[in-house]
């Protein structure tokens, strides 16, 4: 049976690809989180549900797809978590297994960093949640991860937590042999991908992996 697959659209900077077009037509469910809803619009889909505290949302816009049907979850807009937060945990709760980000990055400084930390809550690791960019992908490794490219694109493995030990790698030019990462060391930074397939496994910690694709 295939995973229950959820693409959620954050407010940040977006940019189409083919690659991301492909993927998002794999998904059983589409969720605007707020202003994000520009991009799903820009991208001619209809969302299942518009989530979050409306504060930069087009009214205009949000009125339109309330009157075609479309489901509205707002939330207050004093509250201790993101929108996108509450969208993840919203969207897990649905059962969703596979999830899509797209609109994480950009913007903000502070939005991205806080995007990117928040996938190390103990309550989503270990759930595939990848950020979705033009050029890459973004997400946390499993303690055996592998990594689907093509030769030439540019896999980073980065500590969040303060050490990653045991990392070993396959299909990577700079083999890891069981070696540490650790958070101030730019060690597994730029590596390259000799196969289509890559591996990486690694003892305990938090491992996030960006992988730039070549074309």
């Amino acid at each position: 049976m295939s995973e229950k697959t959820v693409t959620l659209f954050a407010n940040g900077e977006f940019e189409k690809s083919q690659r991301i077009i492909k993927t998002i037509s794999q998904s059983d469910f589409i969720v605007a989180i707020d202003g994000g809803l520009q991009h799903v619009i820009k991208l001619g889909l209809t969302p299942n549900i518009i989530i979050g505290d409306l504060d930069s949302i087009d009214q205009l816009d949000l009125a339109t797809f309330q009157e075609n049907g479309i489901d509205v979850k707002q939330f207050p807009a004093q509250k201790d978590e993101t929108d996108l937060e509450l969208a993840i945990q919203y969207v897990l709760d649905l059962g969703f297994e596979r999830i899509f980000l797209c609109g994480a990055t950009g913007g903000r400084t502070d939005h991205f960093l806080g995007n990117l930390l928040l996938f190390s809550n103990p309550n989503f690791i270990g759930k595939k949640i990848t950020i979705l960019t033009d050029k890459s992908e973004i997400f946390y490794c499993s303690n055996n991860q592998q990594i689907v490219g093509s030769h030439g694109d540019i896999v980073s493995l980065i500590p969040i937590s303060e050490k990653v030990p045991g990392v070993s790698t396959n299909g990577l030019e700079y083999k890891l042999n069981d070696e540490e990462l650790t958070r101030w060391s730019s060690r597994g930074i730029s590596n390259v991908m000799i196969d289509d397939i890559a591996q990486v496994k690694f003892e305990s910690g938090s491992l996030l992996c960006v992988h730039t694709f070549k074309v």
